[in-house]
């Protein structure tokens, strides 16, 4: 046991966090009470305190870090003279190996991942959520419809041209911030925090992933695409918050995005979260049920359409460095956390609206 301790140590500690994980699964109300309104608050402060004040992403520095340690683990591979044999170097070699992977996985969980396990947030709210008829459907479809032109309408007056950054409020990451946390102290949730939302530079690099944004456990910050349109900012902004404050699945993220962006006194942050909540309203019916899809989208406001236009036209240059990888990869991640939807989960958001919508 003591050797297993010695040369084992990280190894057996990501073991141990992932028994932790299976366990949290089975009693969610304990991981809520003692790990996601209780451990984590610390474990934020913590981060906070540590990472706030750097004037860059510590996501390069953990990489930095990284590549350095890698660097160095392969030059002394084949540097160092096998001790004794070759089977007993590579076993060596696959020791470190192992205790890194155990290192990493515990640090995961530690810092942020238990928070898949937390009760869900439909459960915590009560809200009644079920999958929606043909019909309601249809008639959400239509009702966002109306409202994403009622609200680019509500920003003043304007033309059919497209909106752009000149209209972004300059203090978007507070006011998003504000917003949010005035959301979760409504629903009863924990909200303080001070971590950073960064800018991936450079451009494209998020979008290289096929990401928009994501929040890094190991040091606790969120990114967000340089290169997302003025419109998709405020959205995405708040969703990778949410993933900041201690939720873990997407559908919940886009949930109090939507609420965060609603609840905004600016017109134009209550129109970009609106437009979102459409975005994947259209997408869902462009699959589900095509002709009604097709019918909705020939009454398009002129102004919304236009803004559309400038998000794909925005969007356009950048490309997926490894065509489907990101897909695979980020659907299997999410199944391993227990979100069975897998990457279907981010329009999950639509049935937690709707049943709040019914519910308030």
């Amino acid at each position: 046991m003591r050797f297993f301790l010695k040369n084992y140590f990280p190894f057996l500690l990501g073991l141990l966090a992932l028994l932790l994980r299976v366990f949290w699964g089975f009693f969610p109300a304990h991981c809520e009470t003692y790990y996601a309104r209780g451990l984590f608050l610390w474990i934020r402060q913590g981060l906070d305190a540590l990472f706030s004040p750097l004037p860059f992403a510590a996501f390069y520095l953990f990489w930095a870090s990284f590549f350095l340690w890698a660097s160095y683990r392969i030059w002394a591979m084949f540097q160092a003279r096998p001790f004794g044999s070759w089977r007993a170097f590579l076993g060596l070699q696959l020791r470190a190996t192992a205790n890194f992977i155990g290192l990493i996985v515990s640090l995961f969980l530690g810092l942020w991942g238990y928070n898949y396990a937390r009760i869900p947030l439909e459960e915590q709210l009560k809200l009644a959520v079920r999958p929606l008829s043909q019909e309601e459907m249809r008639a959400e479809g239509s009702r966002i419809l109306e409202a994403v032109a009622q609200a680019r309408a509500e920003i003043g007056p304007l033309d059919s041209f497209a909106l752009d950054s000149a209209i972004l409020p300059k203090d978007l990451v507070p006011h998003l911030r504000t917003c949010l946390e005035a959301e979760l102290a409504k629903l009863g949730y924990p909200h303080q925090a001070n971590f950073r939302l960064r800018a991936l530079q450079p451009k494209g690099l998020g979008y290289g992933f096929n990401a928009s944004g994501f929040y890094w456990p190991f040091t606790g910050e969120a990114h967000i695409e340089s290169a997302l349109h003025p419109l998709q900012q405020p959205f995405t902004i708040a969703h990778e918050l949410a993933h900041g404050y201690g939720f873990g699945d997407e559908a919940s993220c886009n949930f109090l995005a939507y609420l965060a962006c609603r609840a905004s006194p600016n017109a134009f942050i209550r129109y970009t979260g609106q437009l979102a909540y459409w975005r994947y309203i259209f997408s869902e019916l462009k699959y589900s049920d095509y002709g009604y899809y097709r019918y909705l989208r020939a009454q398009i406001d002129r102004g919304v359409h236009q803004d559309l236009a400038a998000i794909y036209a925005q969007m356009g240059p950048y490309f997926e460095f490894v065509p489907g990888l990101h897909g695979i990869a980020y659907e299997t991640y999410l199944q391993m956390q227990g979100v069975e939807e897998g990457l279907a989960s981010y329009d999950r958001m639509i049935l937690l609206v709707y049943a709040w919508e019914k519910q308030n």
